[in-house]
C-alpha cells in the first residue's frame, strides 16, 4: 500500500489524505497545536548540529543527506515500526516538519527510509 506522504506541519490537516500525522522535528513547531499531529518523534529529526550546518550553508545538500542517513541508523526501531504501521496495518503516514520546500528537506529522506525499513 503506497502510504508515504510528506508536507509542512503548518499546512492544514487533510482527513482524507494524511492518515497518521508524524511530526519529525527536533523541537515542537512554534504555534502548532498538539492535536495537529498523532505522533511526535524528535529522534527522527536531524541533529541540531547537522541542521545548523546545512542552514548556515557549511555543508551541501548531498552532505546533509548522507549525514542524516547515518544518524538514522540508530533509529531502526522507529523506522521499522512506522514501516510496519504502513505496510502491514495499512495506515497512511504523513511525515511533517517545518521546512518550506520538500525538495531539500529531511522529511523526504525520512519517508524513503521508512519505505526501505521493512
Amino acid at each position: 500500500m503506497p502510504v508515504r506522504y510528506e508536507k509542512n506541519a503548518y499546512d492544514p490537516p487533510d482527513a482524507k489524505r494524511d492518515g497518521v500525522r508524524i511530526v519529525a522535528t527536533r523541537y515542537w513547531p512554534r504555534g502548532l497545536k498538539r492535536e495537529a499531529a498523532d505522533l511526535y518523534l524528535p529522534d527522527l529529526a536531524p541533529s541540531t548540529g547537522l541542521l545548523h550546518a546545512f542552514r548556515d550553508e557549511e555543508i551541501t545538500w548531498q552532505a546533509f543527506a548522507k549525514r542524516y542517513r547515518e544518524e538514522m541508523k540508530s533509529q531502526t526501531s522507529h523506522l521499522r515500526t512506522l514501516h510496519w504501521l504502513s505496510e502491514r496495518a495499512g495506515r497512511r503516514l504523513t511525515v511533517l516538519c517545518t521546512c518550506e520546500s520538500a525538495e531539500r528537506c529531511h522529511r523526504r529522506l525520512l519517508a524513503g527510509l521508512i519505505e526501505k525499513a521493512g
